[in-house]
């Protein structure tokens, strides 16, 4: 079993378009939790998977997507919960 990191992801495009197909692909790997950012748990598989999504979208001349692998602790002051890993089953 390949274990999980939560990575945190944030974008800034200037393009209505290429910003809302972005926006998708990472709705699809993870929680928004602000309106440019996303948490998402993911192994080594998906993260590669989804790199190869993002570079094949963006331009790397005016596009910034960043990831930062996050440590378990997080906290959220104010509005917000903590995305929780969708690959944890509690027995």
């Amino acid at each position: 079993m390949t274990s999980n990191n939560l990575f945190v992801i944030s974008y800034d495009i200037p393009d209505d378009r290429r910003r809302f197909k972005i926006a998708n692909i990472l709705k699809s790997y993870g929680e928004r939790v602000q309106y440019s950012v996303f948490e998402c748990w993911l192994n080594q598989a998906e993260l590669n998977r989804l790199i190869e999504e993002l570079e094949d979208r963006i331009e790397l001349d005016v596009d910034s997507v960043r990831m930062y692998k996050s440590v378990s602790d997080v906290r959220v002051l104010g509005v917000g919960t903590v995305t929780k890993d969708p690959h944890s089953w509690i027995i």
